[in-house]
Parts: C-alpha cells; sequence; structure tokens
C-alpha cells in the first residue's frame, strides 16, 4: 500500500507541474513556456517506484534553486517531521532561515516551524527560546503562547506557565481558567515544602467558580489539618462532600482523623448517619471508602460495609450470609472486618481512578490526564473491580 509520504509527495510533484503549466498558460506570451525537467520526471519516477526517500532528496535539491517554493519547503518539513525525521526537517528549516529574501511573516513562520522541529526532538529549552522570540509575531503570537503553556506545564514551571497563560488569554480574550490549577501546584509545592503560609497566598489567587476552586478547597483542608486546625479542616472536608460526593473516598479518612483528634468520634457517627438518612444511595459509597481507607472501628460505617456486602450479587453468591447475619456481634464484625481487608487489597491492586473524559486509568490519585491533558476530569472509581474476582 502506499504511504502517506508516497501521497504528499505525489503531491508536491503534481504541483510544480501545474505551476509549469500554468505558467505556460497565463504567463508571458512572448516567452518559450518552461519545460519539464528531467529532474521532475525522474522524482515522478522514484515516488510510483516507492522509492520514497531517494524522491525526497531529489526533491529538496530541486526546491534549493526556486524562490518559490517557500509552502513547499514547509510541507516538506512538515513531512519529514510527521515521519520522525525530525533531523531533516531542521535542515529544511534551517536552509529557508538563511534566505536574505524572506519577509518578516514569511521568517517567522519559518522560525516557528523550526520550534515545532525542536519541540518534536525533545529539545525543550531551544524550542522555548524560539517560540518566546514568536510571542510578539503578527503572525504566530497566538501558537507560540500555546507551545509555551504547554513546555511549562510539561516541565511544571508553573510561574511561567502563569504569565504566558495570561498573555494567550488577553491576545485570545479567552479565559480557559488553568491559571487557578496552576497556583493549585504551587501551593501543593509549598505545602510539601512546609511553607503553609506560602501555600494559603497561591489558594488565595483561585477565583470562586474557576476550575481550580474544589481542588483548592481540598488544599485549604489539607492545610488547616496539618496546622491542627481541626475546626476550619472539619468544615472544609465537609463542604467538599456535600459539593462533590466523587471525593468521599479521598477525603473521609481525614475527616475521621480530624473528628478522633478532637475526641468527638460520636459526632462522626452522627455525621455519617445524617448523611445516609439524607441520601441512601450514600451508604455505597461510604462502604467503599471506608474498606479503602480501613475505617472499621466506626460503627456507622462498618453497617454500610454490611449493608453493601450483602446487597452485592457477586459478594452473596460468594459469601455465607447467614454468618454475616449472624445474631452474635463479634462474629459478625470480625467476619465483615475480614471481607474488608480482602476487598481493600483487590482495590489497591486495581486501577482505583478514571478520567472522565478519555477513560485514562490509573492507580494513584493525580489532577491532571496525561493522556487527554485535561485538569479536574480524574475522579475515584469508587466501585471494586469484582470481575476479577469471578475470572
Amino acid at each position: 500500500m502506499p504511504t502517506e509520504a508516497t501521497f504528499i509527495l505525489a503531491g508536491l510533484f503534481i504541483v510544480l507541474a501545474a505551476t509549469g503549466w500554468a505558467f505556460a498558460r497565463f504567463g508571458d506570451r512572448d516567452r518559450d513556456p518552461p519545460r519539464i525537467s528531467a529532474d521532475y520526471i525522474r522524482g515522478l519516477n522514484l515516488v510510483l517506484s516507492r522509492r520514497t526517500d531517494e524522491a525526497l532528496e531529489l526533491f529538496i535539491q530541486m526546491a534549493k534553486v526556486d524562490d518559490d517554493t517557500l509552502e513547499t519547503h514547509f510541507a516538506l518539513g512538515h513531512l519529514f517531521r510527521r515521519r520522525g525525521e525530525v533531523d531533516r526537517a531542521i535542515r529544511v528549516h534551517q536552509n529557508l532561515l538563511a534566505r536574505p529574501s524572506l519577509s518578516q511573516a514569511q521568517r517567522d513562520q519559518a522560525l516557528y516551524a523550526l520550534a515545532e522541529d525542536y519541540l518534536g526532538a525533545g529539545l525543550f529549552d531551544r524550542a522555548e527560546n524560539l517560540y518566546g522570540e514568536l510571542t510578539d509575531s503578527d503572525a504566530v503570537a497566538k501558537s507560540a503562547l500555546e507551545r509555551l503553556v504547554y513546555i511549562y506545564e510539561r516541565e511544571r514551571e508553573w510561574h511561567k506557565a502563569i504569565e504566558a497563560l495570561g498573555r494567550l488569554e488577553a491576545l485570545s480574550g479567552e479565559k480557559s481558567g488553568r491559571a487557578a490549577q496552576y497556583y493549585c501546584e504551587l501551593a501543593e509545592q509549598a505545602r510539601r515544602d512546609g511553607d503553609l503560609p506560602q501555600a494559603r497566598e497561591h489558594l488565595k489567587r483561585i477565583s470562586r467558580g474557576s476550575s481550580g476552586a474544589l481542588r483548592g478547597l481540598v488544599i485549604g483542608a489539607h492545610i488547616a489539618k496539618e496546622e491542627r486546625d481541626y475546626a476550619q479542616a472539619l468544615s472544609l472536608y465537609e463542604k467538599l462532600i456535600s459539593q462533590n460526593r466523587d471525593f468521599i473516598s479521598e477525603v473521609l479518612p481525614d475527616l475521621f482523623e480530624c473528628f478522633r483528634a478532637t475526641e468527638r468520634l460520636g459526632d462522626f457517627e452522627r455525621y455519617i448517619e445524617s448523611l445516609i438518612s439524607e441520601d441512601r444511595s450514600l451508604a455505597g459509597e461510604m462502604a467503599y471508602a471506608a474498606i479503602v481507607g480501613n475505617l472499621t472501628e466506626s460503627p456507622a460505617l462498618i453497617a454500610c460495609i454490611e449493608e453493601f456486602v450483602l446487597h452485592d450479587d457477586v459478594l452473596a453468591g460468594l459469601l455465607d450470609v447467614e454468618e454475616i447475619g449472624a445474631a452474635d456481634t463479634a462474629k459478625k464484625r470480625a467476619t465483615l472486618e475480614r471481607i474488608a481487608t480482602a476487598l481493600r487489597k483487590l482495590a489497591l491492586s486495581s486501577a482505583r481512578y478514571r478520567c472522565a473524559n478519555c477513560g485514562y486509568s490509573t492507580q494513584r490519585f493525580i489532577w491532571h490526564c496525561p493522556s487527554c491533558k485535561l485538569w479536574e476530569t480524574v475522579r475515584p472509581i469508587q466501585r471494586f473491580q469484582l470481575e476479577a474476582v469471578m475470572a
């Protein structure tokens, strides 16, 4: 089957032929029409023979002697880059930049193409420098800023990402909300370094309703907990659960620790019971959170685990339901704890998080999906992969 390169090369040679025809048809009638060169015929034969590499080299030589082949050079460089031959793409674009006759717009386009080559080769410093030169270009400023934001995200240079994103949003007139995520990253970094005041300063830059507001709430709760401001931490964790139940399994262990640190485990029990009384569907999510977080000390959560086990078709078929429902409370608790331990091992050995946008799965929670590059789309799965047990 012909490759993509074969089709593109054939197209390039057809363009050359069409250019010659147009010149002969509409050009100066007093001049002799250009003749199709032997190189063109030889190159076309190479394409048809699928000798793509030889045809590419010949085409480079043909393009060098023609001052009107700028777009052809760009197409050729793009083809090399798509084929993974970045060194050849770089050579094409460097040859273009050596031309003194380029206009400013053409030069900017060639610089951008060369930056794309460097980015494709993993030479981020060189690519960054070239994109930086183009941020004031009339032709490619927006694209250059988008690439800079991508590089700074990848390199985790959040201050630079914020600055580049600000310029991009000012230029395009569109607000993406990603800056809030960058401030969250800075807050997380400061928290890991033990600089909690600085972490709070970064969180202040997150506006309400932005894409990072939920994440900022999580970070703020963790900071309050680390500072032993348990009243504030409890308020934030409860607010988080009320706003987004997807994070119950993530914050319930921290919530339990805060209640235990303040010797208010009775209030924790009442809090769990009130949530479930308001929404019975929460019992299953509470059971999952309790099992994964090893929270079997709580009677309210043990009740959730019992209900989950008894009403799950797979588990009910595998376990002794009568033993679980025994009147002997101690025996029942021991049985449920044993089941919880087995399910915890199952959960920790499976993917626990999935991107709601692209389906990317991971065992570790992340805020930025490495597959689709979107923020805050990864969520806890909050269910056990019981199919693996039955396989």
